[in-house]
């Protein structure tokens, strides 16, 4: 099973943010293990930075980075990507790109806390960390 994780479920297990960390370990952990794979879009890659960065410092932020990016895969952005993201009938163009993507990798899930997202719609199913557990079990 192939998953797209959205920023906020990252930053979750990378700043401990409780009480959300320990699904967002789980499920990065399950990824290391070979259970799942996880992916994210290229474009979280550069706010991951700026966030770790502006909680921490930038030693760790590239720590954080080299860390995901040697066990989780990447998804592209395209210029054709994001035309379709903006053709979506989704407000947030950042969700609607993640829509594009997780398509376009072919992922079964968008794994997301925002709560916004996870009540719109999608050609991909979008489903909180803890509904996402759920369904492994």
């Amino acid at each position: 099973m192939t998953i797209l994780l959205d920023t906020n479920v990252i930053m979750d297990a990378l700043q401990e943010r409780q009480p959300f960390d320990t699904a967002a370990k789980d499920i990065l952990l399950r990824s290391q293990n070979g259970e799942i794979t996880c992916c994210f879009t290229a474009n979280a890659v550069t706010d991951i930075f700026y966030l770790y960065n502006k909680v921490r410092d930038s030693h760790s932020a590239r720590i954080a980075l080299n860390y995901l990016l040697a066990n989780y895969k990447v998804v592209s952005i395209t210029q054709e990507d994001c035309i379709n993201a903006l053709s979506l009938p989704i407000d947030d163009f950042e969700d609607a790109l993640v829509v594009v993507c997780a398509k376009k990798a072919g992922v079964d899930f968008i794994v997301t806390r925002d709560e916004a997202f996870l009540r719109e719609e999608s050609s991909v199913p979008i489903i909180s960390p803890d509904e996402f557990l759920k369904k492994l079990k």
